[in-house]
């Protein structure tokens, strides 16, 4: 079993049947983590949150493109459309991060948001 899948189902062992299957894709994996995500938010699990963050970033982070373009396109963009994780955003994303999805959430974000985000990361808007 492939490193991303054992990571995923220590995320989310409710799921292990469903991320076996052969046909599973990255993709559909973190889809199918951001309701747990939002979930866990409403119900300040940290254990669960540090879980899945982290292994977003493991995913961020590695040279496999299926694995990058798949947590940037069908999660952390998606932190954006709910208050639960949007509030949040800032305890569990750090600047590095940040700085390396940013064009990818503007294209989600409203103004406002990416505002306040790059406020709080630091980060000068070039005029």
């Amino acid at each position: 079993m492939s490193v991303w899948r054992q990571k995923a189902i220590e995320c989310a062992p409710e799921l292990k049947t469903e991320f076996q299957a052969v046909d599973l894709t990255p993709y559909v994996v973190f889809m199918e983590l951001l309701p747990i995500v939002r979930q866990a938010h409403i119900d300040k699990d940290n254990d669960r949150l540090s879980k899945i963050y982290l292994f977003a970033e493991w995913c961020l982070r590695q040279n496999d493109q299926k694995l990058w373009n798949a947590i940037g396109v069908s999660f952390y963009e998606h932190l954006m459309d709910t208050p639960e994780t949007f509030k949040q955003f800032t305890n569990w994303i750090k600047k590095d991060i940040y700085t390396d999805i940013r064009d990818l959430l503007s294209q989600r974000a409203d103004e406002k948001q990416m505002k306040d985000l790059d406020e709080y990361y630091g980060i000068k808007k070039l005029k």
